[in-house]
């Protein structure tokens, strides 16, 4: 099974000024969830990832904010 861990120091330039509460209203998940993802104490499946790489930068892709890893 694979696993998606946030690269955590690209953290700030993903959320580009957003708060967290917009961004979790939009990808449909809890502020804790997100920031457990965002401060790389979660790991995440790749739906989850791609959601919250596309609501950030719709051009952006997983591999550019996510390490792949194998559980």
């Amino acid at each position: 099974m694979q696993v998606y861990e946030f690269k955590v120091e690209l953290k700030e330039e993903l959320l580009d000024g957003r708060k967290i509460n917009y961004m979790c209203k939009k990808i449909g998940i809890s502020r804790y969830t997100l920031l457990g993802i965002l401060n790389g104490k979660f790991t995440t499946r790749k739906l989850t990832a791609y959601c919250i790489v596309k609501a950030f930068d719709k051009d952006a892709e997983i591999d550019d904010y996510f390490t792949r890893k194998e559980k």
